[in-house]
């Protein structure tokens, strides 16, 4: 007769054999977090991550291993993620861990030992925190031991309260995380600009000093700060390698340019940030989604809103012509005394013709000016408008405002329209540009004798039809104010 307890003592074996941990798994003698008694809560987060790097130590029995902590992951089991307690968390992680001998991979998570992913929960007045390792060069992982708790009320009031300066933050280091390569990067940093008609906000001011200002405690970058323009920049060839994306790095003497635009939803601001090389390559870039009632700064410019009708920058026919200023891109503040220049480039060798416009819809030449030869516009170069040898300037001098500069490019040379303030525009009824029969009026406005300064956009696009050529526009606006 068989022995009956023989194959189940084997059975038992088999099953032991299976839940075994695996060698990599059995570097830390971490469990699932219920096998200890739950401690008192921990008066400080420092103290409380202390503890923490403290298991993770004798755990491994004293070996280095390199860490990878994703800055952007710290979340509360609900989802929330942008808190101010996130960063604090991360924060005196960080260093605790650092302190006890861990080192962290900053970029790749493929060059760590064991990526770690970090959460909370809140609970009855206490904020619990778990801390997963997940092994990088196979499927092993270990929690905390420990039961790591602090009462809520240790903690800053507003700690769990979603806030703009962390959605920015946020944005910057997502930009920030792309930039993989040995040696510090110089960048120039534009300011924010609404996404379609491209004119800056109080929200977008804010939004672009916040950028500086986090790339500048990162000790990868170096932010070259605009200086004030205060005499005629010097017609310039450029390198192959620049393009016309590049300019405004090449201009303020940095690797790289930060541009970013926002675009505002039904419930959300969506604020996307791009860093490109002086090739226009994208190095890096971000995306964020802010709540709107997290801004407490106005998205609108109602001057230059009007100044972006006139201009009819939403269906510019762009990328062949750029227009900015010496200050770089494609809005910038000058103040009383300076003087304003602008930069010119081109892809393919164009004419180009300047205008200022005004929010009243007045309208004035600035280039090329009266009995002047012209010449088209080689591609390679930057233009300085003024040149260093033109015997005028642009002063900046009350009254203060905002204009949009507007730059058409033909490669044919393009009549002038004659502006008179005396003429009905066309282009608009009610202060509402017109998008019916838009090809008839333009048709039409190229046979009136004279134009109002409205309907500049539509003369030139139906002057350029009338030759059968192809036209290209460009705008920025310009804001002047006191010293």
């Amino acid at each position: 007769m068989r022995n009956p307890i023989v194959p189940v003592l084997l059975v038992c074996v088999t099953l032991l054999s299976l839940f075994a941990p695996s060698p990599a798994q059995a570097l830390f003698g971490f469990g699932s977090g219920t096998e200890a008694a739950t401690p008192a809560a921990y008066d400080t987060l420092a103290e409380m991550t202390d503890a923490m790097a403290r298991e993770m130590k004798e755990g491994h029995a004293g070996m280095g291993l390199r860490l990878y902590l994703d800055r952007e992951d710290i979340r509360e089991d609900r989802e929330v993620r942008d808190v101010p307690f996130a960063g604090m968390l991360v924060n005196e992680l960080e260093r605790a861990l650092s302190r006890v001998g861990y080192t962290f991979e900053g970029h790749s998570i493929d060059q760590a030992d064991y990526a770690l992913t970090v959460s909370y929960h809140r609970s009855s007045g206490d904020v619990i925190v778990y801390l997963k390792l997940n092994g990088t060069k196979n499927d092993s992982y270990r929690n905390l031991k420990g039961i790591y708790r602090i009462a809520q009320d240790k903690l800053p009031a507003d700690c769990f309260t979603e806030t703009l300066d962390a959605k920015l933050e946020r944005l910057t280091r997502k930009v920030a995380r792309g930039w993989h390569r040995a040696g510090r990067l110089s960048i120039a940093v534009n300011p924010v600009v609404e996404a379609r008609k491209k004119y800056s906000s109080p929200f977008s001011e804010y939004a672009t000093r916040k950028l500086k200002a986090s790339l500048s405690d990162m000790p990868d970058f170096r932010i070259i700060e605009d200086k004030p323009s205060t005499a005629k920049a010097a017609t310039r060839s450029i390198t192959k390698d620049t393009s016309i994306a590049g300019a405004d790095a090449l201009l303020a003497g940095a690797d790289a340019v930060l541009d970013g635009v926002y675009l505002r939803g039904r419930d959300t601001v969506s604020m996307s940030v791009s860093l490109k090389d002086r090739t226009g390559s994208i190095l890096a870039d971000g995306e964020e989604n802010i709540p709107s009632g997290l801004i407490p700064f106005s998205l609108d410019n109602d001057a230059a809103e009007t100044l972006a009708q006139i201009a009819d920058t939403e269906h510019e026919r762009s990328g062949t012509v750029r227009i900015s200023t010496v200050k770089g891109g494609n809005y910038q503040v000058f103040r009383e005394g300076e003087t304003v220049s602008f930069t010119i480039q081109v892809s393919k060798p164009l004419y180009v013709y300047i205008y200022d416009i005004n929010p009243d819809g007045e309208v004035s030449l600035l280039f090329p000016r009266q009995g002047d030869p012209e010449q088209p516009r080689q591609p390679g170069i930057i233009y300085t408008i003024p040149e260093m040898n033109d015997s005028w300037e642009i002063k900046v001098e009350p009254p203060f405002g905002k204009d949009a500069v507007k730059v058409f490019a033909s490669d044919r040379r393009l009549p002038f329209p004659a502006i008179s303030d005396k003429v009905a525009s066309r282009s608009f009824t009610g202060g509402t540009r017109a998008l019916v029969r838009v090809d008839t009026l333009q048709q039409e406005l190229v046979s009136q004798e004279q134009i109002n300064g409205r309907d500049l956009v539509d003369w030139y696009k139906g002057s350029a039809a009338r030759l059968g050529v192809q036209l290209y526009e460009s705008t920025v606006y310009v804001e002047t104010r006191a010293k």
